[in-house]
C-alpha cells in the first residue's frame, strides 16, 4: 500500500485520526482540515497572519475536543491585550468547526506592515508581539441543566501550542507533546493539522516507571521528528504519518471522525435576541436604510427584520407569558 496520494486527492483532509501507543499508556490525535478550514477562512477579510493562527486554532480545539466525553460545545479561546485580542475556535460534539478573531487595527495594520516578510507565518512577527499577554480558556457547555467547565492557562512560549502544553502540564497532570501548523498555498488553498501524544495516568490505562518514562521519551523524541511540511502535505494521509513515527511503539489505530465547518446561527436565534428590546428600541437600531440588520461573527450570514419584522416581533415581546 502506498503512503501518498495523488496531490490534489485529499481524502484524509478534514477529519481526526485517533490512535493509542504503548499498551494504551499513551492516546494520540492527529486532525487534519483542508476545505473545511478554506470555507471557515474564507467568508472573512484577515489577513494572513491572522488566517494562519485561526487555522492553529482550530485544529488544536479539535485535538482537544476529540479527547473528551461530552455533548455539546468545546471552545478553545484567547484573551490577551496584543493587536489580536480574540482567537477562538469551537467545535461540537458532531463535529462542526468554526472560528473568529477580533482585531484591534490601529495597532495590528502598522505591526503587519513593519514586517512584510512575514506572509502567513506568524513565526515571523512572534506571539507575544501579535497576542501580547494573557491567557488561554478550555470551556466544554453541555448546554441549559450543566455545570460549564473551564480550565484558563497563562500564554506562554512561541507557539499556542506551546500554551496547551503548558496548561496540561501545570493544571491535569498530563504531559502532552503537540504540534500544530497551518499554511496557504496557492494550488491547495489553506490546509492545517496538529498532532498530539498525551501519557495517561495509571487510573486511565497509563502506567509508572523507568520502562514507561522511557517509553514517554522516546515518544516525545519521535514526535520531535515531525516537521509542518511533513504534517500538512497532502500527499501523506494520517495514518501513514502516525505509522511512519510510532511503528515501533506498540501503535494501535483508533477511531477517525469527520470533521467538517458548520455555524449554529440562524434567523430564529437572531429574532429571539431581537425580541428582548422594545418598538422604540428596535426602532433606534435602525441602519440608514430603515431596516435593522445583524451578521454572523462567524460565518458573515447577514439578516435583515423589516417593520412588518420588527412590528411582529414587538407584538410577541408584549403577548401575555412573553419575556
Amino acid at each position: 500500500m502506498s503512503d501518498r496520494q495523488t496531490p490534489g486527492q485529499t481524502p484524509w483532509d478534514d477529519s481526526l485520526y485517533g490512535f493509542h501507543l504503548a499498551g494504551g499508556m499513551m492516546r494520540g490525535r492527529l486532525v487534519r482540515l483542508g476545505a473545511a478550514l478554506d470555507d471557515l477562512l474564507g467568508r472573512h477579510d484577515w489577513p494572513p497572519v491572522v488566517e494562519a493562527l485561526l487555522g492553529q486554532t482550530t485544529v488544536l480545539a479539535a485535538a482537544l475536543a476529540a479527547g473528551l466525553k461530552y455533548e455539546g460545545v468545546f471552545t478553545l479561546q484567547t484573551s490577551s491585550d496584543g493587536p489580536i485580542p480574540t482567537l477562538m475556535a469551537d467545535v461540537t460534539s458532531t463535529g462542526d468547526v468554526r472560528a473568529v478573531a477580533r482585531l484591534d487595527r490601529e495597532r495590528l495594520d502598522p505591526l503587519l506592515a513593519a514586517h512584510p516578510e512575514a506572509g502567513n507565518d506568524p513565526a515571523a512577527i512572534g506571539l507575544s508581539a501579535l497576542l501580547g499577554r494573557g491567557h488561554v480558556a478550555f470551556t466544554v457547555d453541555q448546554g441549559p441543566g450543566t455545570e460549564r467547565y473551564q480550565g484558563i492557562t497563562e500564554l506562554v512560549g512561541e507557539t499556542l501550542a506551546d500554551s496547551v502544553a503548558h496548561y496540561f502540564h501545570q493544571s491535569e497532570q498530563l504531559p502532552t507533546v503537540l504540534l500544530a501548523a497551518a499554511r496557504h498555498d496557492p494550488a491547495q488553498g489553506w490546509r492545517a493539522g496538529c498532532l498530539l501524544v498525551q501519557r495517561m495516568p495509571p487510573e486511565a490505562g497509563g502506567r509508572d516507571g523507568a520502562a514507561a518514562e522511557d517509553a514517554w521519551e522516546t515518544a516525545g523524541v519521535l514526535l520531535g521528528t515531525l516537521g509542518p511540511d511533513e504534517l500538512l502535505d497532502p500527499t501523506l494521509t494520517p495514518d501513514r504519518i502516525v505509522h511512519r513515527l510510532f511503528h515501533g511503539e506498540a501503535l494501535v489505530p483508533g477511531e477517525t471522525r469527520p470533521l467538517r465547518f458548520g455555524c449554529r446561527c440562524s434567523r430564529g436565534k437572531v429574532e429571539a435576541a431581537l425580541s428582548r428590546f422594545s418598538r422604540a428600541d428596535l426602532e433606534a437600531m435602525k441602519q440608514d436604510d430603515g431596516r435593522v440588520s445583524a451578521s454572523c461573527q462567524f460565518c458573515a450570514a447577514h439578516y435583515t427584520f423589516e417593520d412588518d419584522d420588527l412590528d411582529a416581533l414587538a407584538s410577541d415581546r408584549g403577548a401575555p407569558g412573553a419575556g
